[in-house]
């Protein structure tokens, strides 16, 4: 009687949603086989996380299932995930060989085998497969003879002639790195008392920049053809600040892990196609003439691209259109010259000078006693040699929309300007080669600070490029330099 008094109390909550057959009282071993049968079907399907939760959940019932591990090291190779499934597979093959010595999964040893080949690890799978040779049968012997063939015509591509350049090259760049690594170790002071630690800045020459950017490319697009763009995207990404905001704590660090996750897949799986097929050229005689003809289209063209700059220098000087060809000369000179070695532009230094010194007459000419020139002397003089407005506009004003506009959302274009400016003119002084590019950048750098009204920074650069101008080269603009700081 007390037990029909007492009261049913409803279950808080909502109920887990659960499918139809997880309802009856299924055995542990009977789940088990219904998850794996369940990751094998989305597995086929090509539904891959569907195939992976469900090995997850037999493999939470019965860890020692050695058939679901194999699954589960299947699916993660099909995910590009070939480190993590050489666990899996390794795993199941030692608790086969615990519960017998002798005993041993045929397919459990090819998928060994197989991740040991997608990890890149050619040797281990190359000794693998002949450890099989011996233990299958001839019935079995066929799948490991093809992956044989296989594993010996890598093995034979990556240590042929033509890819010991390559290979000597990578060797040399790692001792480099470990040399430096270490000095850095030991430089580094034994207890750092900042709390966050800056990030140093790679700077690498203009060259080396595009050198590298080229490579990445032309790795990536061997391999992935038109998803290369993809997987610039991707790296890059992973530093976005757009897309890890520092208020987002949480959400940021999943992000940044998933990008993470996903650029490492990528670069295991181009990895594993350049291991499978390397991206050398076999015939030496043949790369070398290859290498010859591309040359000289190179330099044909850049030759007639330098005769097409000065041309159009000297159009925009008779058209006196200063802005446009000081910008002008900016593009080219730091966009384009700066990745041209002298095999690529054997007179690179002519040029320099060539294109420096046409910017520093037309520059003169700007100070040049115009014709027009009427007032005789005085104050009015001046301001009409130099340019400068003698009548203000006080009627035109500029007006805001909305006069209660917050001031951070109000950008100033000149100082925005300005900032990409000095970013841009500090790298190219770091890695200037000539006296005369000096000279001219610290111009520049006056002239940019002349721009926002800093004359104290302006007079200062302007030294700097008078001192550095005191080469017969350098006549045109060591002449412009006090100009500048006249005005």
């Amino acid at each position: 009687m007390s037990g029909s008094n007492e009261a049913i109390v409803p279950s808080a909550g909502l109920k887990p949603h659960v499918q139809p057959w997880e309802m009856l009282k299924w055995s542990n071993s009977q789940l088990c086989s219904m998850y794996t049968d369940w990751g094998i079907y989305y597995e086929r399907t090509g539904n891959l996380p569907a195939s992976m939760r469900y090995l997850n959940k037999a493999l939470d019932l019965d860890p020692n299932d050695t058939s679901a591990l194999r699954r589960r090291a299947h699916v993660k190779r099909m995910q590009g995930r070939a480190p993590a499934a050489l666990l899996d597979c390794s795993y199941a093959k030692a608790i086969l060989r615990n519960n017998n010595p002798d005993g041993f999964d045929h397919k459990v040893n090819l998928e060994v085998s197989d991740s040991l080949y997608e990890s890149n690890k050619l040797e281990n799978a190359l000794r693998s497969l002949h450890h099989n040779m011996r233990l299958f049968s001839y019935s079995k012997v066929q799948p490991v003879q093809n992956r044989l063939t296989v594993i010996t015509e890598n093995i034979n591509d990556a240590l042929s002639d033509a890819t010991s350049p390559a290979a000597h090259r990578l060797i040399n760049k790692m001792m480099h790195m470990k040399e430096g690594n270490r000095i850095t170790k030991s430089s580094k002071p034994a207890c750092d008392v900042l709390s966050i630690l800056e990030t140093e800045q790679e700077f690498l020459v203009p060259l080396e920049r595009s050198r590298r950017k080229r490579q990445f490319k032309i790795y990536n697009e061997r391999y992935l053809d038109k998803f290369w763009q993809d997987v610039g995207f991707l790296k890059e990404l992973r530093e976005n600040p757009n897309l890890l905001i520092d208020q987002f704590s949480e959400s940021s660090a999943n992000l940044k892990s998933m990008a993470e996750d996903s650029y490492k897949i990528a670069r295991t799986f181009t990895k594993m196609l350049h291991t499978r097929c390397p991206m050398y050229c076999r015939n030496a005689g043949k790369n070398e003439l290859y290498q010859q003809e591309n040359l000289f289209r190179i330099q044909y063209q850049t030759r007639r691209n330098m005769f097409k700059i000065l041309r159009t220098i000297r159009n925009l000087i008779r058209s006196n259109k200063m802005n446009k060809l000081t910008k002008f000369v900016d593009e080219v000179m730091g966009n384009y010259v700066t990745v041209k070695t002298n095999r690529i532009m054997p007179w690179k230094f002519e040029f320099v000078n060539e294109v420096y010194n046409y910017l520093g007459l037309a520059r003169i000419n700007e100070y040049k006693i115009p014709t027009d020139m009427k007032i005789l002397g005085g104050r009015q003089r001046l301001m009409k040699l130099f340019k400068i407005p003698t009548e203000l506009d006080l009627g035109r004003q500029n007006k805001f929309e909305n006069i209660f506009l917050r001031r951070q959302f109000v950008v100033d274009p000149k100082t925005e300007k300005f900032k990409k400016l000095s970013a841009r003119y500090e790298y190219r002084m770091r890695f200037a080669k000539y006296p005369i590019e000096r000279s001219y950048l610290y111009h520049e750098y006056a002239q940019a600070h002349l721009n926002i009204n800093s004359f104290d920074a302006c007079c200062l650069l302007a030294r700097k490029s008078i001192d550095g101008s005191k080469n017969p080269c350098n006549i045109n603009i060591h002449f412009t330099g006090p100009l500048r700081k006249v005005l």
